[in-house]
């Protein structure tokens, strides 16, 4: 079994690419400490070994310095990490296995040391496919699961072609499958994810956006015209950060 001799550099880069799959899953998991951790561990370069379970020792000081979190909450995450499995799809096989299948925090050090599948590590270090790039500095002072998963929306609408809006228009349907929610009115979208979103990336993100709902006109005498997609632009942004 390959190991990974001493701590890493983990702290050189504040940016870092990580495969959309992944962060699709922590979504859903209602996660956002655990995709905190993976962001840290992401920003490394670091070649992928060739075996099946790698394992990486991590400064815990800088961990939960750099995260925003105390030791306790780190403490707790970990452990639910450890209990949280993934399923992860390729052209061959569907897979399920547990993000990190064992962490230790070794008594006496400041080390906590942890275990990942490779097929999980290469989704943390992606490079091809389909992957989010992420300025780690700014995720970290996110408190909501749902603002990283626009930033992804936001990233894809940027690639856009100049000839194209850089907008992308969602139906209720797709914005719950988009968000990983069950929402049945739009009013729910924009209350529990839009308007929280939004005003967490103008105060911490390069990119936010501008949202509009559309309605749509119901039969004369039918009542009023109901809602029946969100349209997001995309709008550059120049962080204030938190003033109190």
């Amino acid at each position: 079994m390959a190991k990974i001799s001493k701590p890493q550099p983990l702290q050189k880069y504040n940016t870092a690419k990580v495969s959309n799959q992944l962060v699709e899953a922590f979504v859903k998991q209602n996660n956002l400490v655990a995709m905190k951790i993976l962001f840290y561990i992401a920003r490394a370069e670091l070649a992928v070994p060739n075996s099946d379970i790698i394992k990486i020792p991590i400064r815990t000081s800088e961990l939960i310095e750099y995260c925003k979190i105390d030791r306790q909450t780190l403490q707790r995450y970990v452990k639910k990490m450890v209990e949280t499995s993934i399923s992860i799809k390729d052209e061959k096989a569907t897979s399920y296995m547990s993000v990190i299948p064992r962490a230790k925090f070794i008594v006496g050090t400041d080390l906590l040391e942890v275990e990942v599948f490779q097929d999980v590590l290469r989704l943390i270090w992606q490079v091809k496919n389909r992957f989010t790039i992420i300025d780690t500095k700014q995720l970290m002072n996110f408190r909501s699961k749902h603002s990283v998963r626009m930033i992804q929306i936001l990233e894809m609408i940027a690639g856009f072609s100049p000839d194209v809006a850089k907008r992308k228009t969602f139906t209720l349907k797709e914005i719950n499958l988009t968000f990983g929610t069950n929402y049945k009115k739009f009013s729910e979208i924009e209350r529990k994810i839009l308007k929280e979103v939004q005003e967490e990336l103008d105060t911490n993100s390069n990119l936010t956006f501008i949202y509009q709902i559309n309605f749509e006109k119901k039969k004369i005498g039918a009542g009023r015209p109901s809602a029946v997609s969100v349209t997001i632009d995309l709008k550059p942004n120049t962080p204030q950060g938190v003033l109190f």
